[in-house]
């Protein structure tokens, strides 16, 4: 067999194959056996006819599958023997065969793109981290201190106030329907769901009722009345007020294992610090991305990029259906196209960093080990004997995860070798060029 491999561009490499006498004798010898061995012919038992017969009968069908199997065999080899990473199919043209004498193709196949990358240590680098402030640490405290309160039964009958708690039954009417809820459960201005609502809750009194229209906005939680004008009559069956502990030391002992309220206020520090120096460094990963990308540019090959912006095209689908928004199938019917094009510049910076950090794995011999991934799923899943088993034996699920945990040990190794500078700021910008 001959072979030559050439190199299109970075991501196309086209083979040009021809095969001669001998070798396709021997295909045809092989496969013409294969068909002598399961043929019946009238008169003859299975496996028993004529070499000659079976040749003359089903010789087309011989010539295809050997042209077939000798492409399919040459182009492994030279795949194989060029060290060539395909992310398709081989695209086989100009076929030339003569019978069982000689047979010419050439193959164009998409390849991973080849990256020459060398500059990926320090890397100038800002890491910027939001300093907790002391109104920080007393906004968490007073959420603690509403974990606490105690609620009490409202003396005298007097109307609900803001800041009280309310046990109410309502039923509302939307397109002519109605529907009811029995004891809902509401502190006013709390702002968990409706506001507006909550705010036509003031003036009651136990035993009381109201009937009121709200607009309800379109982001509303529940779809069967977001964007829509709808009547409520509510009935208020308890009224209750909040009583709040005094920030002390006995709200300490209250809280944990802490003797002075000073104490919880250093715990609270401390875990706010640990939130931001965590939000610090995941910001810091995309901007180590965004710098290699810069550094490193290369051509993907098209196949890639199809699949990748696929993905998202799905993942953007899924959202819209978990979300129940309205003419998602108006969306997919018209708008795939625009917005297919609009998720291609995001898919070819996600593939981009996958290849450079894989890469950088490579010459820098960074991997995960078996043991490695058996520690995370018996860390995370200690005593879950269900989530252990399926994460050891789903390969699925083992591939994903690490090469999750490699995406993570490759930027860890990158942070650890780059020229970071640490700033306190009282905001963060986040740069994700994963996402």
């Amino acid at each position: 067999m001959q072979l030559e491999c050439e190199h299109k561009d970075d991501c196309q490499v086209e083979f040009k194959v021809a095969i001669f006498e001998e070798k396709i004798a021997a295909r045809y010898e092989k496969e013409l056996n294969a068909v002598l061995a399961r043929v019946e012919l009238p008169g003859f038992r299975a496996g028993k006819a004529p070499k000659h017969m079976v040749a003359s009968r089903f010789n087309h069908k011989i010539q295809q599958e050997v042209v077939q199997k000798l492409i399919s065999e040459a182009c492994a080899e030279g795949i194989q023997q060029h060290n060539i990473q395909p992310v398709a199919l081989p695209v086989v043209d100009n076929i030339q065969y003569k019978d069982r004498e000689e047979l010419s193709f050439t193959a164009l196949i998409e390849v991973k793109p080849r990256i020459e990358f060398e500059d990926y240590r320090n890397i100038p680098l800002i890491k910027q981290v939001v300093e907790v402030k002391d109104e920080d640490v007393e906004f968490n405290l007073q959420q603690l201190q509403e974990e606490y309160a105690t609620l009490s039964d409202v003396d005298d009958n007097r109307p609900a106030m803001m800041g009280d708690v309310t046990i109410v039954d309502f039923e509302y009417m939307v397109d002519g329907a109605k529907y009811t809820k029995e004891n809902s459960l509401m502190e006013i201005g709390r702002d968990t769901a409706l506001p507006e609502f909550e705010k036509s809750l003031i003036g009651l009194r136990v035993g009381e009722s109201s009937t009121f229209t709200l607009a309800v906005p379109e982001n509303f939680i529940n779809p069967d009345i977001a964007g829509k004008d709808v009547s409520f009559t509510v009935k208020m069956k308890e009224l209750k007020q909040k009583q709040l502990p005094a920030i002390d030391d006995d709200l300490a002992k209250d809280i944990g294992e802490y003797e002075t309220i000073d104490d919880v206020k250093k715990a609270i520090r401390e875990n706010l610090a640990a939130i931001n120096e965590n939000k610090a460094q995941e910001i810091l990963k995309g901007k180590l991305i965004m710098s290699l990308l810069s550094k490193c540019d290369f051509s993907l090959p098209k196949t890639l990029i199809e699949k990748e912006t696929t993905i998202l095209w799905e993942e953007f689908i899924f959202h819209l259906n978990q979300q129940n928004v309205e003419r998602t199938e108006d969306i997919i019917k018209n708008k795939k196209e625009q917005l297919f094009q609009m998720l291609k510049p995001k898919a070819e910076r996600k593939l981009k960093s996958l290849l450079i950090l894989e890469h950088i794995a490579l010459r820098e011999n960074i991997a995960v080990s078996e043991e490695e991934y058996k520690n995370w799923i018996f860390t995370n899943f200690r005593g879950d004997a269900v989530s252990i088993r399926e994460y050891l034996n789903d390969d699925e699920k083992k591939d994903m995860k690490m090469h999750e945990m490699l995406i993570e040990k490759i930027l860890n190794f990158l942070i650890d070798n780059a020229d970071i500078q640490v700033e306190m700021v009282s905001q963060l910008v986040e740069e994700d060029a994963m996402e």
